[in-house]
């Protein structure tokens, strides 16, 4: 992500069914700009580390949002797809790819991500991505699960599915 891209963010955050595990709630225009201020922040701290735009690779329309983030040693992937490519394994497809970059580019010895616990369709991609629960986490303001990759179930869960 870089200066300019507000709007293209804006089209993302100003989704209810998008943000409702992010933030709970669609973001204005002055909200998301303010959010969007934060990542260019993050983003200029490390060359891997921040914000990035998924974008189809011909028609360069926007898929979604990923994150690679550094917490206490370890790596968390993160990940918003719009709402119109739902279903149809790109989450998947980003996830798995933002855990192979970490544990390879990165040399990461674990990558995590948290997830809400009542959002079925994240837990269900991070355990395809290979990722397993290894938490319930109590914040004040939401109830997630921390997730870590593990390489050998992601070899038994290669094995099961088509």
């Amino acid at each position: 992500m870089r200066d300019g891209d507000q709007e293209k963010y804006y089209s993302l955050s100003c989704n209810e069914k998008v943000m409702k595990f992010v933030t709970g709630y669609a973001l204005t225009r002055e909200e998301s700009d303010e959010m969007f201020r934060g990542f260019l922040l993050e983003n200029d701290l490390d060359k891997d580390l921040g914000r990035y735009f998924i974008e189809d690779k011909i028609s360069g329309e926007l898929i979604g949002a990923a994150k690679l983030d550094k917490v206490g040693e370890e790596i968390e992937i993160g990940y918003r797809i719009q709402e119109a490519h739902w279903g149809k394994g790109v989450a998947t497809e980003v996830a798995s790819g933002l855990v192979r970059y970490a544990r390879n580019q990165m040399r990461s010895k674990s990558v995590i991500a948290f997830v809400n616990v009542e959002n079925a369709a994240s837990i269900r991609v991070l355990q395809k991505a290979g990722m397993v629960n290894v938490e319930r986490i109590e914040d004040p303001d939401e109830i997630k699960y921390k997730f870590r990759f593990l390489p050998k179930v992601r070899r038994i869960i290669k094995r099961l599915l088509p």
